[in-house]
This record gives structure tokens, sequence and C-alpha cells, in this order.
């Protein structure tokens, strides 16, 4: 086979390979946010249930204020779509649910 025709199919194989990747990234990407969403969601709805005329035990509460402060301290520019931000997120939502597991 010639150099050029080798490098003709090598081409159109790593073309190809890429537009896979691409699709791939894609639906490993939208489930991932799919499943922090849904994570997210469980932890709005945990919250949620809890009510003001309950007997809610001081540790609760810290927990509660404390959940507060750890989500208006993530700094993410989302606009930026970095993967930074998707690993702070991810980290802080592991740590939400840590401790609403606990409850």
């Amino acid at each position: 086979m010639k150099r050029s025709a080798k490098f003709v199919r090598t081409q159109a194989d790593l073309v190809a390979s890429l537009h896979t990747l691409r699709l791939v990234v894609k639906e490993v990407g939208q489930n991932y946010i799919a499943g922090l969403q849904a994570e997210v969601a469980h932890l709005e709805q945990t919250v949620q249930l809890l009510r003001s005329d309950d007997i809610i035990d001081r540790k609760t509460l810290n927990q509660l204020g404390t959940m507060l402060k750890w989500i208006h301290t993530l700094e993410v520019k989302p606009q930026k779509g970095r993967r930074r931000d998707l690993k702070e997120i991810d980290r802080l939502v592991g740590k939400l649910s840590s401790l609403v597991d606990n409850w």
C-alpha cells in the first residue's frame, strides 16, 4: 500500500473515531448532568419535607445552616463550561448528600 493511500485511510478512520468519541462525550455528559440534577432534586425534596412544627434537633438545624453556607460559597462560572466547575458541584452535592443521608 502506498504511503498516501495509507494516510488517507488512517485519516478517515481517525475522523470517524473522533466523531464517535464526540457522540460518546455528549451522551456521557448528558447522563452525568441528569444524575447530578436528580441528586439535587432528591436533596431539595428531603429538605422540603422537613416541617417547621416537627421537633428538629439542634444538630439538624446546624447542618441546614452548614449546607446553606456551602451552597453560597460555591464559585463556578457556568458560561465557561469548565470540568473544574463540574467537579466542584459534584463534590458539593456529595457533601450535601452525606449530611442528609445521616438524618
